[in-house]
C-alpha cells in the first residue's frame, strides 16, 4: 500500500517486479509526471523526481518531458499483472485523480483486475477513509 509519493513507489514496484508482488493498493498514486505537472498544485514535485531544475517562468523542454516520462510509474504499467485498488479523492489538487483512473483504464483494457473506490468529498488525505 502507498498513498501519494508512496503510491508512485507502489506502482514503479508492481510494475518493475509485476512476479513478487500479488496485489497492490495506492491511494490518489502519481503515475505520470508529465501529465501531472500541468495539473497539480505542485509541479516541483515531478521536476524533483526526475532530477530536474524547476522554474515556473518557463515551459520544459522536450528533453525534460522525455525524462519526466522514463521515470514514471507509467511506463512499466504494461507490464502489472497483479490487481490493483485504487483509492481516489475527487478533489484532490495535489494528485489529481486522473491519474489514478489513467492506470486504471489502462490496466483494465489489458485484462487486468483492477478497482477504483471513489471518495466524491476528499482531497489528498482522505479523511472520511475509515
Amino acid at each position: 500500500m502507498g498513498g501519494s509519493h508512496g503510491g508512485f513507489l507502489a506502482a514503479h514496484l508492481v510494475g518493475q517486479f509485476p512476479d513478487f508482488y500479488f496485489t497492490a493498493v495506492m491511494r490518489n498514486p502519481v503515475i505520470d509526471l508529465t501529465t501531472k505537472i500541468g495539473t497539480s498544485d505542485n509541479p516541483d514535485h515531478s521536476f524533483f523526481e526526475a532530477g530536474i531544475s524547476f522554474d515556473f517562468t518557463t515551459a520544459p523542454s522536450p528533453e525534460a518531458l522525455c525524462k519526466l516520462q522514463a521515470k514514471s510509474p507509467i511506463v512499466h504499467a504494461h507490464k502489472i499483472t497483479s490487481p490493483v485498488l485504487l483509492l481516489l479523492g475527487a478533489k484532490d489538487l495535489r494528485v489529481p485523480p486522473s491519474q489514478g483512473l489513467s492506470l486504471h483504464r489502462l490496466l483494465r483494457a489489458r485484462g487486468v483486475e483492477s478497482e477504483v473506490r471513489w471518495y466524491p468529498e476528499d482531497c489528498h488525505p482522505l479523511k472520511s477513509v475509515a
